[in-house]
């Protein structure tokens, strides 16, 4: 199939507060051509994206496939254990997961009147684990059929990593990758939190219709990798037969410093721009690959 490269739009992103997707769902402001710096370049690649790791130093060291729905792991070489979720501390917000056969359900509800700087989430997380300075890791999840407030939007769904444990805390320090829905039914692929300099791809219109369709959803995975021997990270989004990528450089999780990773997982999550409304997703798959641990 062709390649084609294009460039897109960054722009400094609002920070939310609480949240695992607060890292994901957010207040992010729309993007325009004039937004774009030289040095940001989101690559579109059309061809069937591979379902190995990209880089060969990385080994699979951690897979839940959600066998009847289990959050138990498959494989676990770091000792990480069952996926948990919760606690979540956002009142009336109403955290939910279902087990169903191969894969599991996170809703999540936004109360009417919540502070805008609080954003509600569900997810689960890979926790304890243990990416310091000079660690590479990657984590991968694949979801399908996201439900939420359309075409008003104000929900996102995410990979996200960060400091502490299964609890979600506005104190942690975290990265994520996300898919943002905007108002007007506008989708946006990007790094809105632990980057230097938020970058974000928007998504085509047969992109978003085939991820976001009601009768006939296509699963999507989200990728997010995190190198800290030299600082820089990488989103992916594939989609059928398209691959978004989106090189950053970390602000937080630096090659020669900062915090460690000690919890990632996969989440959804309900922005300011959805009061009194749910989202949902189903989560198919997760996936940890490393340096260490395989």
């Amino acid at each position: 199939m062709s390649n084609r490269t294009m460039q897109v739009t960054k722009k400094v992103f609002t920070r939310v507060g609480m949240c695992l997707l607060g890292t994901a769902a957010l207040m992010l402001p729309l993007a325009t051509p004039s937004d774009a710096k030289p040095a940001f370049k989101p690559v579109i690649i059309r061809g069937i994206p591979s379902t190995t790791p990209a880089s060969t130093e990385l080994r699979l060291a951690y897979l839940a496939s959600f066998p009847n729905g289990s959050l138990d792991a498959a494989v676990d070489k770091l000792g990480a254990g069952p996926l948990q979720f919760g606690p979540f501390d956002v009142p009336n917000s109403n955290p939910f997961i279902e087990a169903r056969p191969g894969e599991i359900l996170l809703s999540i509800f936004r109360p009417v009147g919540l502070d805008p700087d609080v954003t509600p989430a569900a997810g689960v997380w890979a926790t304890p684990v243990d990416f310091g300075p000079g660690s590479i890791s990657r984590y991968r999840a694949t979801f399908i059929a996201p439900v939420g407030p359309l075409p008003g939007g104000g929900f996102a769904i995410g990979v996200n990593a960060k400091t502490g444990g299964k609890e979600d805390l506005s104190t942690d320090t975290r990265i994520a990758a996300t898919v943002n829905v905007r108002p007007g039914f506008l989708v946006r692929f990007g790094v809105p939190f632990g980057a230097a300099e938020p970058a974000r791809v928007v998504l085509p219109d047969d992109v978003k219709n085939a991820m976001f369709s009601p009768t006939d959803p296509q699963p999507f995975t989200i990728e997010l990798t995190v190198d800290r021997t030299n600082g820089q990270g990488t989103a992916k989004l594939l989609v059928i037969d398209q691959v978004f990528t989106v090189p950053f450089v970390l602000s937080d999780f630096v090659a020669d410093g900062g915090p460690t990773v000690t919890a990632v997982g996969p989440g959804i999550a309900v922005n300011p721009n959805a009061p009194g409304q749910t989202a949902s997703v189903r989560v198919r798959e997760f996936r940890i690959y490393t340096t260490v641990g395989g």
